[in-house]
């Protein structure tokens, strides 16, 4: 049916609801993101996150030695995720990061939406895609826009620069960090702190 915003996914010809909020898709794309987790963990956490008859992630491991076909589990929810576009599709280097951008990217779709969207207790991954694609101009396209060009290698107007060197941190993407990283910043923030008194 045109318009309908798909409630279920098919894996071997039956169909599986899921949950389809959009905090669950955004959930696929940390689990995706965390370098802690193996391609193989994070297949198994995907697929408990978007399919409802998974309350855990050890019911996918039971329902993969069952017979669950995981690997056609993972092309529904990766069509699911990208709200349809097909495979094959080449995508450029990212300008974006959900986690690190939230807050630019919260505050541009409230803007389309014209409500703060986090209050709403359910909305479709699709609505909320739909609205995250016509973002128009503000922060979050202005920074998204430098970082399209850095990663171009095309050359920065003289505002963009200047722009850059005071907000390099609202600009530069970060690059998530392992535990054995963050274990090692706290121990060196904590050294410092004891050094400085």
């Amino acid at each position: 049916m045109i318009g309908a915003l798909p409630e279920s996914l098919s894996v071997e010809g039956e169909d599986y609801p899921i949950r389809p909020d959009y905090r669950n898709a955004l959930q696929v794309f940390e689990v995706f993101s965390d370098p802690e987790l193996s391609d193989q963990e994070k297949c198994i956490v995907v697929t408990y996150l978007i399919f409802e008859c998974f309350s855990c992630p050890m019911d996918v491991i039971e329902a993969v030695r069952d017979g669950f076909n995981i690997e056609e589990a993972q092309k529904q929810i990766q069509w699911f995720i990208s709200a349809g576009i097909p495979d094959g599709v080449v995508l450029e280097k990212p300008v974006y990061d959900w986690k690190q951008d939230e807050q630019m990217i919260f505050s541009a779709v409230n803007k389309v939406a014209g409500r703060e969207t986090r209050e709403i207790g359910y909305m479709h991954w699709w609505t909320f895609l739909g609205y995250f694609r016509e973002i128009g101009e503000g922060t979050f396209s202005y920074v998204t826009g430098i970082r399209h060009k850095l990663n171009r290698g095309k050359k920065l107007e003289k505002y963009e620069k200047e722009f850059v060197s005071r907000n390099k941190e609202l600009v530069r993407l970060r690059k998530p960090k392992t535990k054995e990283e963050l274990e090692e910043e706290a121990e060196n923030e904590a050294i410092l702190k004891d050094v400085l008194g």
